[in-house]
């Protein structure tokens, strides 16, 4: 059987690489990365994910796409409508979107399944989340075939804002047992898992529209941030006051100055911030419901014990 040929847009960023690892390890397809800049090199493919016309030319060929862009909101938008409208030019037969549970929003609690209403009053992140999804609903009506995964917080050694960011908190001793202000799920989904969601939905004729993807039974904030720092090494795990967590939101807005006006992250002595949106997470007492990714995609997902001590383990050997 010859494999169908997939582009994976926005393999450069952490989510994109996990995703193409997982298609280039499954037989049934050929995985093509899809780049914006860099060496021309065998199986990959350069074009501004934000312009139709060069999208249409790397797609050539190809009966799946993945977006697995990233940035800010208008880069996300753009993205997506570009793929949407270069996919129908080149004829892709079906593509796979990755969302994210922040189209429910900050609001959002209990057990959350596909149907629930989406944010209300979203941020401008939410908000493009929003309408990649509606772009991809529009490629739908128009004749294609979509699915639309919303993962849960794609963890794993390549995750720059949940792995490595986290980490270094962890170690500095800046987050650890937050006491009440913890007690929220922590909805993790491991980057292989994320992989084989995308994989599945890329091949299962009976996937289409929105699902979550997530573990059925989170962790909590407390118990994932204890957890981690454990299996970093970063003991005796902090317990944190709720002054302290003022104090964080109050520094967070400098430190974020200080690592712009580095044209990086910051230096080394430099600690990264814990923005007011991290904290209001660590209080978010939602789940997200996996049965449909269960009856649709009928992935194996990592428990997510094992995820973060794989994780450490792979932040420690890097």
């Amino acid at each position: 059987m010859t494999a169908e040929t997939v582009l994976v847009l926005g393999a450069g960023g952490p989510v994109g690489r996990a995703v193409l690892a997982a298609v280039r390890a499954e037989p049934a397809l050929r995985g093509i990365a899809g780049l914006r800049q860099g060496a021309a090199l065998p199986d990959t493919r350069l074009a501004d994910a934000t312009d139709a016309r060069t999208l249409t030319a790397a797609l050539h060929g190809c009966s799946l796409a993945v977006n697995a862009v990233g940035g800010g909101p208008a880069t996300l938008l753009a993205s997506t409508r570009a793929l949407c409208e270069a996919a129908r030019a080149a004829g892709v037969r079906r593509v796979v979107h990755i969302s994210s549970m922040a189209v429910y929003g900050g609001q959002a609690a209990g057990m959350v399944d596909e149907a629930a209403p989406l944010a209300s009053r979203p941020s401008a992140y939410e908000a493009a989340k929003i309408a990649c999804e509606a772009e991809v609903k529009a490629f739908v009506a128009a004749g294609g075939q979509a699915v639309t995964l919303r993962p849960g917080l794609v963890f794993g050694p390549g995750s720059v804002q949940w792995a490595q960011r986290v980490a270094r908190l962890l170690r500095a001793r800046r987050l650890g047992d937050l006491g009440p202000a913890g007690d929220g799920f922590c909805n993790l989904t491991y980057e292989p898992d994320l992989g084989a969601g995308v994989v599945a939905a890329l091949l299962s004729p009976h996937a289409a529209g929105a699902i979550n993807l997530a573990t059925a039974s989170p962790l909590t904030w407390n118990a994932f941030l204890v957890l981690f720092a454990r299996a970093l090494g970063a003991t005796p795990v902090r317990r944190l006051t709720a002054r302290r967590l003022r104090i964080e939101r109050l520094c967070a807005p400098a430190l974020r100055l200080a690592g712009i006006a580095t044209r990086q992250r910051g230096p080394a002595w430099l600690p990264p911030p814990v923005p007011p949106s991290l904290a209001r997470l660590f209080g978010q007492r939602m789940r997200l419901d996996p049965g449909l990714a269960d009856r649709l995609l009928g992935i194996v997902r990592t428990p997510d014990e094992d995820a973060v001590r794989a994780t450490a383990a792979g932040l420690q050997a890097a």
